[in-house]
């Protein structure tokens, strides 16, 4: 058993430790392009190119189910199931258009990725009002310049043995008042293949689905907790539907 456990710790560290080289090689660029709305997607797109990079040589690989095209010139707010910093990768490495996450600051416990990732997110400080304020106001901004945005509406990785955690309502709020739609997005295997607090990992095929984008023109500020709730049971089916596939 603990040749098994220094087996899986190596290899998440293995994980990691190639994401890492990908960052430290780009980071004087990206520091650059991130500047710009106009220049942020040569940053997305070494992201995308590096993360798909990085699952194959950790024998990983994913498919996509997206049954219709995204608008290019538009933006969504896209909100998955959280199920570990895997997430991210995947992420990157699937989703056809640029975006921004939005996420807590100190993600991890690798202070370069944490600088990193506070440099070219947008984070806040979980519990600081103003933080908050601030993320909320910038995602705003990058919205009405057509950069989409990431936000898990769990606020955080649930325990193991819930499917789905209840949702936030501080995406939707957002959607309305920009008018954007929300895309959920399911992923269905990563909790089992790349749990947050097991060191276990599973070779092979990790499911992505990016269901039809859930409109807002015309919503009120009254209408957020039935967006919250129409987009969680979109994601909540998804992950029964799949459970056992």
């Amino acid at each position: 058993m603990k040749i098994f456990n220094i087996f899986f710790v190596v290899w998440r560290a293995w994980l990691w430790i190639s994401v890492m080289i990908g960052l430290i090689m780009f980071s004087p660029i990206a520091i650059i392009v991130i500047q710009s709305p106009k220049t942020y997607w040569i940053f997305h797109l070494f992201c995308k190119y590096w993360c798909r990079f990085v699952l194959i040589i950790n024998g990983f690989w994913y498919h996509v189910k997206m049954d219709y095209s995204l608008d290019s010139n538009k933006s969504y707010i896209i909100c998955p199931n959280h199920t570990s910093k895997f997430d991210i990768i995947l992420l990157f490495a699937t989703f056809p258009n640029t975006f921004v996450f939005v996420g807590k600051k100190n993600v991890s416990n690798i202070k370069f990725f944490d600088w990193f990732y506070d440099k070219t997110m947008i984070t806040f400080k979980r519990g600081d009002v103003l933080s908050s304020f601030r993320a909320y106001r910038k995602a705003d901004k990058l919205l009405k310049r057509k950069i989409s945005i990431v936000i898990f509406p769990e606020g955080r990785v649930p325990d193991a043995k819930i499917r789905l955690d209840e949702f936030k309502l501080g995406a939707f709020k957002l959607a309305i008042n920009n008018q954007v739609p929300i895309i959920p997005l399911t992923f269905v295997d990563n909790k089992r293949k790349y749990p947050e607090n097991n060191l276990q990992l599973s070779l092979g095929l990790f499911r992505v689905l990016i269901h039809e984008p859930i409109n807002t023109v015309g919503m009120k500020s009254a209408n957020g907790h039935e967006l919250k709730n129409l987009t969680f049971n979109v994601i909540h089916q998804a992950l029964i539907n799949y459970e056992n596939k």
